[in-house]
């Protein structure tokens, strides 16, 4: 099998997980989560041991090689629905995805650095703090290397009927 390889951040229940091995040519190789619900769902569901220590203590070398990064960092700090504190959340959820970043330069370093990074969150992440909360990840990604792709979809389009919201995105993937 010559999937590409997955590794999955704030996997949840893994519906992120199941649309990329849905293609056929992807397989997840790791996932992490700290909430022990899901993770119960997501190990029935697939055939993975989920890491489910908090990603600040989680270091590179500990995970297998990895072709693709995906992750729906907490939204609760961009959120229109939340107080939109953003990288200053003061229970630490605005901060998180630094952790992704971080953990994509220990891989970089290791000559590993994931080729596609595909992110999902709130529509409002774009245009939280007039644009510089999403204009620092845009930076963070492209000092990397990365290319920016930001696509908006409604996850009632997408067989979620309840939720017709714009958006659970900016998807980006490089």
């Amino acid at each position: 099998m010559n999937n590409r390889k997955v590794a999955s951040f704030f996997a949840g229940a893994g519906g992120i997980d199941l649309g990329f091995e849905q293609t056929g040519a992807f397989e997840v190789v790791y996932a992490n989560e700290i909430d022990k619900y899901p993770i119960v769902t997501y190990e029935n569901n697939f055939n993975i041991r989920v890491d489910c220590r908090d990603i600040n203590t989680i270091n590179a070398s500990e995970m297998p090689e990895f072709d693709v990064m995906v992750g729906g960092f907490p939204c609760q700090a961009f959120s229109l629905a939340g107080y939109r504190q953003g990288f200053d959340d003061e229970k630490g959820r605005g901060t998180l995805f630094f952790e992704m970043m971080r953990i994509i330069r220990e891989k970089k370093a290791a000559g590993h650095q994931p080729k596609v990074v595909f992110f999902e969150n709130v529509k409002n992440l774009v245009g939280h703090d007039h644009g510089n909360t999403f204009q620092v990840i845009q930076e963070q990604l492209e000092y990397l290397g990365y290319h920016i792709k930001t696509k908006f979809l409604n996850a009632m389009e997408y067989g979620n009927v309840p939720q017709n919201q714009g958006a659970n995105q900016p998807f980006l993937n490089f």
